[in-house]
């Protein structure tokens, strides 16, 4: 639980002083390393309203990284159910 709020404060942090890029691996990472890390797909809508512009293109419109970080917790969710640890 504790390294989940770190990851949270340095993904927050990210968003305010980092480009968006830096901000979406970070989220990328710490989906595949939490399970149904719910807040990076928030923080992706978040930064969809403040960095998407808008065009009609699918790549540049709203979105883009909410449905990116949902696509990657589902796969990453259902490739962890799938994987057996010892």
């Amino acid at each position: 639980m504790r390294e989940r709020i770190i990851a949270d404060i340095l993904v927050f942090c990210l968003f305010f002083w980092a480009p968006w890029y830096f901000t979406a691996v970070a989220v990328i990472v710490f989906i595949i390393l939490f399970k149904n890390y719910w807040e990076g797909a928030a923080l992706a809508l978040i930064a969809d309203s403040f960095y998407s512009l808008p065009e009609i293109y699918f790549w540049r419109g709203f979105g883009f990284l909410t449905l990116s970080s949902l696509l990657i917790l589902y796969v990453s969710s259902f490739a962890k159910s799938k994987i057996k640890v010892l």
